[in-house]
């Protein structure tokens, strides 16, 4: 097997994915989309290290990148443990990592997940055994050496094992240690960029406004794509530690990803500074925050036009502002954002475009509600304050405004004046949304 690549998605952005994949090189032909999950088939094994690699770092709206071991029916326990104890795992697997089985099953004869999950680990251990011939049977788990995280899915009596290759979950970007109440996952805040087609637009100087931007998610995803720079760079994956996959297909993957980016300068100076990062990091699964901003590391030839920032990001709170500062200066995009504190009440639109420097904008924001903002009527308010802003006395949206606004608020269509053009069911964690999209 080991052409097979699972990508795990959050509900509502799978097509999002597919295109990403897409985009990448692979053809549509290659790629199965399911709920939640997306496949990716290799048109040989060979590929696959470089395929982990490059997914790990470029893809922006997944959650995490899984490798395809074997998949086989079961319909009793025995079947599963010699299925499971029949596969190489000492081919697949370093010596003293501790392996983590976790799964689901739905619509099948083996329905309780923790007896799999045990009956899973021990035909694997069995099988190590078998080779190694540990002394009294016991095979050697250190967590502090590496871990091995084991995915198995059931469904239909079909099982499918994976093998995790991302560590952290890939929405764990490594620039937002700390964050503002319930904010935007990064994956979803790049979904939703895309979905609103923000790339497209750079061409016409259209501007990215957040009024509500917290801790700027919105707005440093929305520089990553503006500079090309792929989401992983700053952070480390569990895949480059394991011989299956291997460490030189991510430091070649790096190396491309460096100079695709605008913002990256010499890459072989970049690059053994990245080496010496992962020899620091070779005992844990866990993305650090990267330490190596130096400016002479980086370029100025910006993809944004007339060398102005188009970026905004306003909020109320001064401290949301500098966490977004920081968050931003850790991702190595603070030079393409322009972050200030300002109310949403003091704005109006006679004077958003000599705020913002133009009056072709798309306004991306999560207005806050719910955990963000307990009082409801307080969140109308601030809804209806996006609504001026957004319409005009004719309630017809505002010439060169786009408007993409993501909430749980079932009320807020009915704020706006009119229904919105598009709408997209998602979810933030668990989470239920609606996206809604106002562009005409």
């Amino acid at each position: 097997m080991l052409n097979e690549i699972y990508i795990p998605t959050l509900f509502g952005i799978e097509s999002i994915v597919s295109q990403e994949l897409q985009d990448l090189g692979y053809s549509k032909s290659q790629i199965q989309v399911s709920d939640a999950e997306v496949c990716l088939t290799l048109n040989n094994q060979g590929e696959m290290p470089r395929a982990i690699a490059k997914l790990n770092y470029n893809l922006r709206t997944a959650e995490r990148v899984l490798l395809g071991l074997a998949k086989f029916s079961a319909i009793d326990f025995d079947q599963l443990f010699d299925q499971v104890r029949a596969l190489p795992w000492h081919e697949w697997l370093d010596k003293n990592y501790f392996i983590e089985v976790t799964g689901y099953s739905r619509k099948s004869k083996l329905f309780s997940v923790p007896t799999c999950q045990s009956i899973i680990k021990k035909a694997i251990t069995k099988q190590l055994n078998s080779v190694y011939k540990y002394p009294k049977n016991i095979v050697p788990e250190n967590k502090n050496v590496g871990i091995h995280r084991i995915q198995f899915s059931i469904v239909d009596d079909l099982i499918n094992i994976r093998l995790d290759t991302s560590g952290e979950p890939l929405h764990k970007r490594g620039y937002r240690p700390k964050a503002n109440e319930a904010p935007i996952r990064e994956t979803l805040a790049a979904a939703i960029l895309m979905i609103s087609f923000y790339q497209r637009n750079i061409a016409n100087q259209e501007i990215l406004y957040d009024p509500f931007c917290g801790s700027g998610t919105f707005l440093i995803e929305a520089a990553l794509i503006a500079t090309k720079t792929a989401p992983g760079m700053n952070r480390y994956f569990s895949g480059a530690k394991k011989k299956i996959i291997g460490k030189k297909a991510f430091q070649q993957e790096r190396k491309l990803a460096l100079e695709k980016s605008i913002i990256y300068g010499n890459p072989q100076n970049y690059q053994e500074i990245i080496d010496k990062k992962d020899d620091s990091q070779k005992n844990t699964d866990s993305p650090k925050d990267n330490k190596f901003q130096n400016k002479e590391y980086k370029r100025k030839d910006y993809i944004l036009p007339n060398e102005k920032i188009r970026i905004f990001g306003t909020d109320i709170s001064k401290e949301s502002i500098q966490l977004a500062k920081e968050n931003a200066k850790r991702a190595d995009v603070l030079d393409y954002i322009h972050l200030e504190s300002k109310d949403i009440y003091q704005l109006d639109y006679q004077n958003l475009p000599i705020l913002l420097g133009g009056d072709r904008i798309l306004i991306a924001t999560n207005p806050p509600y719910g955990e963000r903002l307990a009082d409801i009527e307080e969140a109308h308010r601030l809804e209806n304050k996006l609504r001026d802003l957004c319409f005009n006395n004719d309630e017809i949206l505002r010439q060169g405004i786009r408007l993409s606004l993501i909430t749980s608020d079932n009320e807020v269509e009915n704020i706006m004046p009119q229904k919105a053009n598009k709408r997209r069911k998602l979810y933030n964690g668990g989470i239920r949304c609606t996206l809604f999209h106002y562009f005409k």
